[in-house]
């Protein structure tokens, strides 16, 4: 079944922030975002993208947004977790998969000004933000919050391949992730994230991306990928750049 919404991040944009999320992990949290908390200001276009690529990456994340309706498309589309209206209902389910290293999204239909208010006053501190300048997140990143890290330029040796398939071949997406996750070479410095990539994006794209998946590859990947997968699925669609492979 189709999703109709309007402001979806291309599914690119989500591959390079989880990336960039994945350098972050490394450089900063022992490799590792799980326990860690996102908190974002908006659940626009840039916001689903990287509520998403936090979730892949391992960590929770709260969306804080008065847009009632515009949480609610991302709930439809798979894109958050849970939509809540008071904070504490927000912390309670946060405090649980925060606790276990699970990954959760949750939106919180609020004002903005004023929930940042009543976090720093009941001394909440997300790891990680992204949130408008001003006073109330220069509070959070005075107390160690990291700022959203900028995405860097793609590896020189890849390009993105993108791949779909009808909705009612959907259900083959997993085997084709899996003949995708065995054409990369085992030496490269990026592949385990990229096999993680292709595992757990699933999990946390929803329905709005059910036949839709890409991967950066190498000229010699991307020939083994397309070798192994057009004969097992002829009505795949896989394009480098735009161009159909």
């Amino acid at each position: 079944m189709s999703v109709a919404f309007m402001n979806l991040p291309a599914l690119s944009s989500v591959y390079d922030r989880c990336e960039a999320f994945a350098r972050l992990a490394q450089d900063r949290f022992f490799g590792s975002l799980a326990g860690k908390l996102l908190l974002h200001d908006s659940l626009d276009t840039d916001g689903l993208a990287d509520v998403a690529a936090a979730g892949i990456a391992g960590a929770c994340s709260l969306c804080v947004d008065p847009r009632a309706e515009s949480l609610r498309e991302a709930l439809r589309a798979g894109l958050c977790d849970f939509v809540v209206g008071p904070l504490d209902e927000a912390l309670r389910i946060l405090k649980n998969e925060l606790r276990r290293g699970r990954p959760v999204s949750v939106g919180l239909t609020a004002p903005l000004d004023a929930t940042l208010a009543e976090m720093i006053d009941r001394g909440l501190q997300p790891d990680l933000i992204s949130l408008p300048p001003g006073a109330l997140c220069r509070t959070f990143t005075d107390r160690g919050a990291l700022a959203l890290p900028d995405h860097d330029a793609p590896d020189a040796e890849t390009s993105l391949l993108e791949w779909t398939l009808s909705t009612d071949l959907a259900r083959f997406m997993p085997q084709i992730s899996r003949l995708a996750a065995q054409s990369l070479e085992a030496n490269r410095s990026d592949t385990l994230f990229r096999r993680h990539w292709l595992e757990s994006a699933p999990r946390h794209l929803g329905r709005a991306f059910v036949t839709h998946q890409c991967l950066r590859m190498t000229p010699a990947e991307s020939a083994a990928f397309v070798a192994a997968t057009r004969p097992q699925f002829a009505a795949i669609r896989i394009t480098r750049a735009g161009t159909e492979l």
